[in-house]
């Protein structure tokens, strides 16, 4: 079962609407009501991007029956982007979508009490060509440097906070000739030789790899500098409090779901055989860079240790960006990661 939600331009202008989100997309919610109503599984409404890793988890579960062994039938909602994910969120079109615990420390703080389960600590990087005289962050300095996610993008801050760290190090705000794109437009120019390097998302920057591009530095390395943990969850799955509670073993079978299909992917060449379709690599090198970074990032989330390093990450963002890069916020509200902390024994 799959709706698909288009996206309705910036996340501020879209959340505005909520109330005529969720009349417009009330017929989207009928399915999971229905199947509730049925008795049986509680549903659970995922949504997905095409070609995004949660896609590949998605099918994992549903060809190993992964929900009805936690007890749970897991639905998806194809979305056009990540603000469209955001809005089925909000307008309780889906139950689980993929963000970052910004966007939930966000939420929280306004009133809208999200939750957050970390799911990855892929990380990108700066990507430069093989032959590039660029070998260090310094080297940056008076070059063309693309940056995808714009001046408040969390790796971007961390590549800039990293740079700094070290002694004389630029200021690549002020010192390189920065350019902010979307990844694929940014990757495109650096094949053209229009920039000298790009700092981009994980994804991208393995189909760069793929043709031959190196990493200058990844963001797990700068996060290290920092003294930051290099494995970063910043993205992971986002769902109402409320929801959760009600369909406690729900969300927990999804994660425990989700943890299985991560297994299966880190055991099997057959699973990865099978996801291959949906990963947009027929070349075999980005094939194995993909297949490469996302088993780098597969990790076992511990609340606390999430909190700590959410927490550190937040005062580097804040003192960098300000509050553009911290949502406004100046201190991280409690509550943010799942399971709360008097469960997550």
């Amino acid at each position: 079962m799959s709706n698909q939600i288009r996206g309705h331009g910036r996340l501020g202008t879209v959340l505005g609407r909520r109330a005529t989100m969720a009349v417009l997309l009330s017929g989207l919610a009928a399915p999971s009501i229905a199947c509730a109503a049925a008795g049986g599984p509680a549903p659970v409404r995922l949504g997905t991007l095409q070609f995004g890793t949660v896609q590949w988890i998605a099918d994992i579960i549903a060809r190993h029956h992964l929900d009805t062994a936690h007890d749970f039938a897991l639905r998806t909602v194809t979305l056009a982007n990540t603000d469209a994910g955001r809005v089925a969120l909000m307008a309780r079109a889906a139950d689980i979508v993929v963000s970052d615990w910004l966007f939930v420390a966000t939420a929280r703080a306004g009133g809208t009490r999200l939750r957050f389960a970390p799911f990855s600590a892929t990380l990108g990087g700066v990507m430069v060509p093989a032959d590039s005289p660029v070998r260090s962050l310094a080297d940056l300095a008076g070059r063309r440097l693309g940056v995808a996610g714009g001046p408040t993008d969390k790796s971007w801050i961390v590549v800039q906070a990293a740079a700094r760290a070290r002694p004389g190090g630029p200021d690549l705000a002020a010192t390189a000739r920065v350019v902010y794109g979307a990844p694929p437009l940014l990757s495109a120019k650096l094949q053209q030789g229009q920039l000298d390097a790009v700092l981009t998302f994980w994804t991208f920057a393995a189909r760069l790899e793929a043709t031959g591009y190196r990493e200058l530095v990844s963001v797990a390395d700068c996060a290290r500098t920092l003294g930051l943990p290099a494995r970063l969850a910043l993205v992971g799955f986002v769902f109402h409090e409320d929801w959760a509670a009600r369909q406690g073993p729900a969300i927990t079978g999804f994660l425990a779901a989700v943890e299985s299909a991560q297994q299966l992917l880190q055991q099997s060449e057959a699973e990865w055989r099978a996801i291959r379709p949906l990963m947009d690599a027929p070349d075999q090198r980005l094939f194995q860079a993909l297949r490469r970074r996302f088993l780098a990032g597969i990790i076992h989330p511990d609340p606390a240790a999430e909190q700590q390093a959410a927490s550190r990450l937040f005062q580097v963002l804040l003192q960098i960006g300000g509050a553009r890069a911290t949502g406004g916020l100046a201190a991280l509200p409690p509550g943010i990661f799942w399971p709360p902390a008097d469960e997550a024994g």
